[in-house]
């Protein structure tokens, strides 16, 4: 059997009410990135969200972490199911679907990211860092593909290193911080590579909702906080890169939490450069540069220099 998306599908509607106690009334959202994801309203009146993936053991740590999260008081959509089999090398989960929270940028956001970045990682701290290979692309640094910066696309007309794609200053400034990551393997722990508006509500009352389990990765936790110091500040539709005062402050706010060792601070400042690269690369493969792309354009070298190159 398998999930379609019309409203009225009775495979559909057969499947929910087999695993849920309710068939599905209708399909009111769809996307595809990592995962497969629908969102469905039953016939009970619940709004959930149905997320098919390709089977593995990365998506059964993912869903054993989140529920560990859960536990731990992070808060984060309920894992209702799963993850079970669907078709042959397909798995499926299901979450109850969050709406609450604004994408947008809290007050004293550099320290309300790194505090939350940090209570991850401790929640996570019994995690197996092996069960989360590979990671996702974006910090996928230490891939094992010949002659690439970044890793393995997934066609032609995604992949970077497609003639002409991106200009070759781009690809130097990735190189080089893929070289400085590689140069020093601190040991990984698991935490979040995605933490920005994308992924994390922010309530009223200033507590975050952690979404996107598949972004869970095992990297060192500095490279943890040089992504998320870079990052944090993208929302859905809006690309961003954080500043350097932006960044250096989101770094600050962890290392009150977590020391880094002069080493570490480098690598952080790496791997913002590296995850803003991937980033920027895609917005020329989308037609052309955007703000990461001119951010990088004026600071990168500022930035390769804090990370010792």
């Amino acid at each position: 059997m398998r999930l379609v998306t019309s409203s009225g599908d009775a495979a559909l509607s057969a499947w929910c009410r087999e695993h849920l106690g309710s068939g599905a009334a209708r399909v009111f959202f769809e996307a595809s990135s990592m995962s497969r994801v629908r969102g469905v309203l039953l016939e009970d009146g619940r709004r959930i969200a149905v997320k098919e993936r390709e089977a593995s053991g990365r998506v059964l740590a993912c869903a054993r972490a989140q529920r560990a999260a859960a536990t731990a008081g992070i808060d984060c959509p309920a894992l209702l199911l799963g993850p079970v089999g669907l078709a042959p090398g397909t798995w499926v989960t299901v979450e109850e679907w969050r709406e609450d929270g604004s994408p947008e940028l809290p007050p004293a956001a550099p320290e309300r990211y790194a505090a939350l970045l940090r209570c991850l990682v401790v929640a996570l701290a019994d995690a197996e860092p092996e069960a989360f290979a590979p990671p996702p692309p974006w910090a996928w640094y230490d891939h094992d593909a010949a002659g690439r910066t970044w890793p393995p696309a997934a066609s032609d007309r995604w992949d970077p290193h497609r003639a002409g794609a991106v200009p070759p200053e781009l690809v130097r400034l990735a190189a080089a911080a893929r070289e400085r990551l590689l140069a020093d393997t601190p040991p990984p722990v698991v935490g979040h590579s995605d933490l920005n508006g994308l992924n994390v509500r922010w309530r009223p009352d200033g507590s975050p909702i952690v979404h996107d389990w598949d972004s869970l990765a095992a990297r060192p936790e500095c490279v943890l906080a040089g992504i998320l110091a870079a990052n944090h500040v993208e929302r859905p539709g809006a690309g961003a890169i954080a500043s350097l005062p932006v960044t250096g402050r989101l770094l600050d706010h962890y290392e009150e939490r977590r020391p880094f060792s002069d080493v570490e601070r480098e690598l952080a400042w790496a791997a913002g450069v590296a995850v803003a690269s991937y980033n920027a690369a895609f917005e020329y493969l989308h037609g052309q540069p955007g703000p990461v792309a001119r951010r990088l354009a004026s600071d990168g070298a500022e930035r390769l220099r804090r990370a010792g190159l």
